[in-house]
């Protein structure tokens, strides 16, 4: 079993206090564990044509969803949280359709806040590790989406040793995730009884690796006293 040695996890960031509440006021008011959360970090910004195949799959699969989307790559310049249209990056009429079983967010949303709610059922995360944590904290079944670097890595562990994780695949003629493969994927792990109490029992251990006297308490400690 995959041994926790957690001493400190979580990411943070600033946004409206408005924006927060409604995002959060939104989650409180939907079923348990019936919303899928897209967010791919501080950078995981993705072209046009791909938030078009997202946006298709999100539609296709009947499912709530929160989904954080970052300025399109194709913008010269880009960078996260910089303001640009929704509406004019996303498929015509998309949020419209999906009104009433979504929320697009721009740039950020409070992730570690998001995960706790009860209403999470499935995390589509690019596979940062503080993510992954923050995932298995809150005991949240995840769709692993790599961008970059060692985040291919983190799949292989999430997907293979933790089993927390079902991986998405490419289309080999232009490297994009189809709409077809985002819906086939979010519904599996909707469904996947197996990944949802892995990624309970994974919970539990993540929690008694911070109590008191868990392993990451005492190896924090151990590390504390050495310095002394």
């Amino acid at each position: 079993m995959w041994d926790f040695q957690i001493i400190v996890f979580g990411v943070y960031g600033a946004a409206a206090g408005t924006d927060k509440k409604e995002c959060l006021r939104w989650l409180d008011e939907q079923p348990s564990r019936s919303v899928v959360y897209l967010c791919f970090g501080s950078r995981g910004s993705f072209s046009v044509s791909q938030l078009g195949e997202i946006a298709k799959g999100l539609e296709r699969s009947g499912k709530r969803f929160l989904w954080v989307v970052k300025k399109p790559l194709e913008e010269d310049g880009a960078k996260p949280g910089d303001e640009f249209d929704l509406a004019s990056v996303l498929p015509n009429g998309f949020m419209e359709r999906t009104k009433d079983r979504g929320m697009v967010v721009k740039a950020w949303a409070p992730q570690v806040e998001v995960l706790s709610r009860d209403s999470v059922g499935v995390f589509v995360s690019h596979c940062g590790w503080n993510s992954v944590l923050e995932g298995v904290v809150a005991g949240v079944p995840m769709v692993a989406w790599p961008l970059n670097a060692e985040q291919h890595v983190n799949r292989e562990v999430m997907v293979g040793e933790m089993k927390v994780a079902v991986a998405v695949k490419e289309r080999e003629e232009d490297g994009l995730v189809s709409g077809e493969e985002v819906e086939k994927r979010v519904r599996e792990v909707m469904e996947n009884k197996e990944i949802r109490d892995t990624s309970m029992k994974l919970k539990h251990m993540a929690l008694a690796a911070v109590s008191d006297f868990g392993s990451s308490t005492t190896s924090l400690a151990n590390l504390l006293h050495s310095w002394i």
